[in-house]
């Protein structure tokens, strides 16, 4: 395989988790390093938070660099093109672009996808430190203004009005200042790196958190509630910890990341150029809406400014949930797995605790097959696809993600698919919490 310059890639391996979770045997496939038995696999971001543009913004649901990495080494050569259907946190996107790789990057939540634009945007050190001096200046004297929040749901600002509020009025008027302050910068890749900056921060400085389930109160969080000078710290702090990384990777390949805005499903469509590699996790059927795990920046921030673009949003995502009616329809290809699991759900209908469960799942793996389909058309003969997905059960029923995803592809035209297991997940309390469900790399080629 032909290496990126030899800087590059000793600076990634310094950042990089020190026990890869995987290897590759030829003939076993990717197997578990006794080195990284007790750590957290590379098919999640957890051994990867503080590594360099992974810590730019808390997301639990990506795979880490040394995934892509490893992926990359699985091809034997360095390929021309890597594409990412489902871009999450931009791990794929900057990773090919540190290893001098062209990649393409489709990722339908706008924060999201502004989150890789910034990450993957190579800004100069100087012009940054000179915008960062520009914009406390500006800070110091911009008037606050609530009418800039006044699109936010009810929830989101303090009134006397209200029993629950996401943001102290206090806090509020301070975050008007900022996002007064944003948009006056001029310059496009410095007015966003400061967006990604200002987004980082807002949940922690808020009276929520985000788990498993979505958004829940902070305990005690009337008396504990973030202050305006604590805005200014974590800003200043996350605004310093981008601008490391910044600095550090000033001189990094001029790989070109084209990072797509918009439904994997649609977009995949528009893509001519060929990969050697597509590599992704798409959300798992397990009925969560993850649009709401990012409800605070996407509005605080102004990607959202009505429901209808909540909506709008919704419908653009995978059948991954029922959180909003849509229909969905199933596979065009036969999946004997999906079928068995279908009946086996409709019998048990009364058990389910939402009655479109059986849709979803029907409606997502028709989500999965689009993206199959166009990941085929788009793979070289030479490439390989690799995603990571994981099981679901409702009611007792197995949804066997990588099996029915096997027989989609075989039906769709891939000829070599293999599946290997690479933890075992907890299920909901719904199912006893059990680590009962597999999650999986599915691989697959021409």
């Amino acid at each position: 395989m032909r290496n990126p310059p030899d800087r590059y890639l000793l600076t990634l391996q310094e950042h990089f988790p020190a026990a890869p979770a995987f290897r590759v045997d030829e003939t076993a496939g990717w197997l578990s390093t006794p080195e990284a038995k007790n750590a957290p696999p590379a098919t999640t971001n957890q051994s990867a938070q503080r590594i360099a543009f992974q810590r730019w913004f808390h997301f639990k649901e990506a795979f880490s660099p040394s995934f892509v990495t490893t992926a990359v080494e699985t091809l034997g050569f360095l390929p021309d093109h890597v594409i990412d259907p489902f871009g999450g946190s931009g791990t794929t996107a900057i990773t090919c672009q540190l290893l001098g790789i062209p990649a393409t990057t489709i990722e339908v939540n706008p924060f999201l996808a502004d989150v890789i634009r910034a990450k993957t945007t190579n800004i100069s050190a100087k012009k940054l430190i000179g915008a960062a001096q520009a914009f406390r200046r500006s800070l110091s004297h911009t008037k606050a203004d609530l009418e800039l929040l006044e699109h936010l749901p009810p929830t989101f600002v303090e009134s006397k009005d209200k029993h629950r509020w996401i943001f102290s009025e206090a806090f509020a008027l301070r975050l008007s200042q900022y996002l007064k302050c944003i948009r006056k910068v001029q310059d496009a890749d410095v007015q966003l790196f400061f967006r990604v900056a200002l987004g980082a921060v807002l949940v922690e400085c808020s009276n929520v958190y985000i788990n498993g389930k979505g958004r829940r109160y902070r305990r005690n969080w009337q008396e504990t509630q973030a202050t305006p000078e604590l805005l200014d710290s974590r800003f200043q702090t996350q605004f310093n910890t981008a601008f490391e990384d910044v600095h550090r990777f000033e001189g990094r390949p001029a790989a070109s990341v084209n990072v797509i805005h918009g439904d994997s499903r649609i977009e995949l469509q528009n893509i001519k150029t060929l990969a050697d590699l597509i590599v992704f996790s798409p959300p798992y059927p397990n009925s969560f809406d993850y649009t709401d795990i990012y409800n605070v920046e996407l509005w605080a921030l102004g990607y959202l400014g009505s429901s209808n673009d909540n909506m709008v949003l919704r419908r653009s995502t995978v059948h991954s949930h029922v959180q909003i009616y849509r229909t969905a329809h199933k596979p065009t290809n036969a999946s004997t797995t999906l079928e068995i699991a279908f009946k086996e759900l409709q019998a048990k209908a009364d058990e389910l605790w939402d009655a479109r469960i059986p849709e979803m799942v029907l409606g997502y793996f028709r989500d999965l097959e689009r993206v199959l389909l166009e990941s085929h058309r788009l793979l070289t003969a030479r490439g390989k696809l690799l995603m990571v997905v994981g099981d679901s059960r409702y009611a007792g029923v197995l949804i066997d993600v990588p099996t029915i995803l096997l027989e989609l592809a075989r039906a769709i035209g891939f000829t070599n698919t293999q599946v290997f297991e690479v933890r075992k997940m907890r299920a909901s309390a719904q199912q006893g919490g059990s680590h009962h469900l597999r999650e999986c790399i599915v691989e697959l080629s021409r």
